[in-house]
């Protein structure tokens, strides 16, 4: 079976998604544009975020959603993490 190792949202407002994101990890983006911004993460993996509104083909479905898992090892670490992220 395949590794995954690419991810796309599809968001409002790419733009402002990608300064989310470039604090929350850590790095700035290795493409950017008003419609998509791309991230290349640790060991190659990718997280993009496509304008909801320009996607091709067009989403069929409203709303949408995702989730991004941090893993980590302790609850003091999710706790120390939940205070650095807000």
């Amino acid at each position: 079976m395949a590794t995954p190792n690419f991810v796309i949202l599809y968001v409002d407002q790419p733009q402002q998604s990608g300064a989310f994101y470039s604090a929350l990890l850590g790095r700035e983006p290795v493409e950017s544009s008003p419609t998509f911004v791309l991230f290349v993460l640790d060991a190659g993996f990718k997280l993009g975020l496509w304008s909801r509104h320009t996607v091709e083909p067009a989403a069929a479905t409203s709303g949408g959603g995702a989730e991004i898992v941090f893993a980590l090892d302790t609850p003091d670490a999710v706790d120390a993490a939940h205070a650095d992220w807000s």
